[in-house]
């Protein structure tokens, strides 16, 4: 599973490749500045594309982590796939959250090791998640889907997160296709992974 993860890409790259994807970014006041970030944890704002009408998506800002279910509970950042049904409303849906790399832990003590996974032949990843809006003026929020772990994932974590190659982008955007269609861990030799301890 995936408890935080790199989001070091620029405003032009997410453009030209969700467009490429069938799934042409829309901006009303202009494209954005968007910062790298070396890591983003559960609660911190964070960037993910969700469908508008008409074939096109937006690039929102949403929390990581959908508010915990009861009091003195951690976040909901992972929200298991299997058996379960998702589809696009005005309260919430699917959307994918564009990554450089995601992390992963290793070991029984701490400080475990810790690994960035990322791409073998692509500047980012977009990853399955959901999306709910905001109660009472709480910002929109996202929970990154997860399944049993493919290949480069096995590794380092018992489950993991669906990166959506980019000619499944637009299916899941716009829920043209059923969940189990498309949230299947990506074949091996699809992410590469290197040690990324903390400074």
């Amino acid at each position: 599973m995936c408890a935080s993860f790199q989001a070091r890409f620029n405003v032009t790259q997410l453009v030209k490749v969700f467009a490429d994807a069938r799934a042409p970014l829309l901006f009303e006041g202009g494209l954005p500045n968007i910062e790298p970030v070396d890591e983003v944890r559960p609660t911190d704002p964070a960037r993910a594309v969700r469908a508008l009408a008409g074939d096109q998506a937006e690039l929102a800002q949403m929390r990581f982590g959908f508010p915990p279910p009861a009091p003195k509970r951690p976040p909901v950042i992972n929200f298991r796939s299997e058996g379960r049904r998702f589809s696009n409303g005005p309260n919430g849906g699917r959307c994918l959250v564009p990554v450089s790399g995601f992390y992963e832990f290793t070991g029984d003590k701490y400080p475990k090791t810790r690994w960035l996974l990322s791409g073998v032949d692509q500047p980012f990843l977009a990853l399955a998640a959901i999306w709910r809006a905001g109660a009472d003026g709480a910002p929109d929020a996202f929970s990154l889907l997860t399944a049993e772990p493919g290949p480069d994932v096995a590794p380092y974590h018992d489950r993991g997160v669906l990166p959506l190659a980019p000619d499944l982008w637009a299916d899941w955007l716009f829920d043209r296709r059923p969940a189990e269609e498309l949230l299947a861990p990506p074949p091996a030799g699809v992410l590469k992974a290197e040690a990324a301890p903390r400074p």
